[in-house]
Formats: structure tokens, C-alpha cells, sequence
């Protein structure tokens, strides 16, 4: 939603990626799945609001990852679009929700070393 609210001029919630997605998300994937990208998707979308490069980003997942699975899904390879999903979740999990959880942590060890 995020990178089609960024791709889109005037954002539509109904628009065929998302249409085509949600249905792939409700008929495919795994109940764990969705609740890890529902735990980390958040973390992810404001690491990417707030880096330099975050039209570079979603240029990149949209041609990549949305584009690209939703044209697997049209063409009935749901193992594929599933395989894509699922790994860019993890990369970009890895890209910017560790990276965060790092810096947590180093800020509250930084503390408990000062006090």
C-alpha cells in the first residue's frame, strides 16, 4: 500500500495491484507469514519515509517485487509470486528493520554503561 500510495498520483485503495495482491495474501499465504509482515511492514514503510533514497526505494519494490509478483499472479505461477514475496520481505526486513533494532539496541546498552 505504501509504495502504490508513492507510485499513484491520485492514490486508489481498489487499484488492480492491490486488488490482485490482497487476494494472493487472503488465498496464499500463510497465516504466519502475514502476521510477520504485519509485525515488521510498519518498521519497514517509516525506515524507508525516512531515508534519502526512498524514491529509489519504492521505484525498486514497485518494479520488483509489486509489478512482478502481480504479473505472476495474472499468469497463474502463485509459487513463484509467493517465493518473491516472501524473500523481499526478509530482504528488506534485513535492510531496514534489523538496522533499526540495532541502533535501539546499541542506545540502551550506551545507556546502561553511562548510568
Amino acid at each position: 500500500t505504501a509504495c502504490m500510495k508513492y507510485k499513484m498520483e491520485e492514490f486508489d485503495d481498489n487499484c488492480e495491484e492491490l486488488t490482485i495482491l490482497r487476494w494472493f495474501r487472503d488465498n496464499f499465504v500463510t497465516k504466519e507469514d502475514i502476521e510477520h509482515y504485519y509485525n515488521v511492514a510498519p518498521i519497514i514503510v517509516r525506515e524507508i519515509n525516512e531515508s534519502k533514497n526512498s524514491n529509489f526505494v519504492y521505484n525498486y519494490i514497485y518494479e520488483n517485487i509489486v509489478s512482478v509478483c502481480v504479473e505472476s499472479i495474472k499468469n497463474g505461477d502463485y509459487q513463484f509470486a509467493y517465493h518473491r514475496y516472501k524473500s523481499s520481505i526478509l530482504a528488506l526486513e534485513e535492510e531496514f528493520v534489523r538496522v533499526q533494532l540495532r541502533k535501539k539496541l546499541l542506545k540502551t546498552l550506551n545507556l546502561m554503561c553511562h548510568n
